[in-house]
């Protein structure tokens, strides 16, 4: 614990952790999923539990941005087809829902893109792209974190997605203006 306090202390760790964990994001992953972000017709997100989370509120700025996006599971939620794209968030690539809806997205011929902590899992298995985010002590240390299991992924996929975010609209000439203009009104 550090002479600043406890909150202090704990706040550092986690801060080192997210960054310790994005630092070792594939650059030539990020730029891969961007492209199928921005080349496919329909973007639709998938996750479970603080993964869908942090993937739904990716699904937000990515319509910010101006692109039709559905959240998988949404009664709303159009069929999938060839020239769209699932995005899957999942911390240990083994949900059983999570696989069975990719599963199915792959049958209708969407491509499919997982963001997970887990190489070797079964969504990796299913996908056209994947995006490793692994979870690493402030020390750098590999799967190892100070925090409660699966805490590290959930706040560094809600980072790494931001990132993207920002990557993506100084790509695309979107102003802040322009997003703001595409946030619900409906508050």
């Amino acid at each position: 614990m550090g002479s600043d306090g406890v909150f202090a202390s704990a706040r550092r760790v986690v801060i080192r952790e997210i960054d310790a964990s994005l630092t070792r994001v594939d650059e030539e992953e990020a730029d891969s999923l961007i492209g199928l972000i921005t080349q496919c017709t329909r973007v639709f997100v998938l996750g479970a539990g603080r993964s869908k989370l942090a993937v739904d509120g990716f699904a937000m700025r990515l319509v910010h941005l101006g692109l039709a996006v559905h959240v998988t599971g949404d009664t709303t939620t159009p069929a999938i087809g060839p020239d769209d794209l699932l995005l899957v968030c999942s911390g240990s690539g083994e949900t059983p829902g999570v696989v069975s809806i990719t599963r199915q997205a792959a049958q209708a011929g969407a491509r499919v893109a997982v963001v997970t902590a887990a190489p070797g899992s079964t969504l990796t298995g299913q996908a056209d792209l994947v995006v490793l985010l692994r979870e690493y002590s402030q020390d750098h240390e590999p799967s190892v974190s100070t925090q409660f299991v699966g805490t590290l992924f959930e706040q560094a996929a809600f980072v790494f997605f931001d990132c993207l975010v920002m990557v993506m609209q100084r790509a695309a000439g979107v102003s802040a203006e322009d997003m703001f203009a595409r946030h619900t009104n409906l508050e």
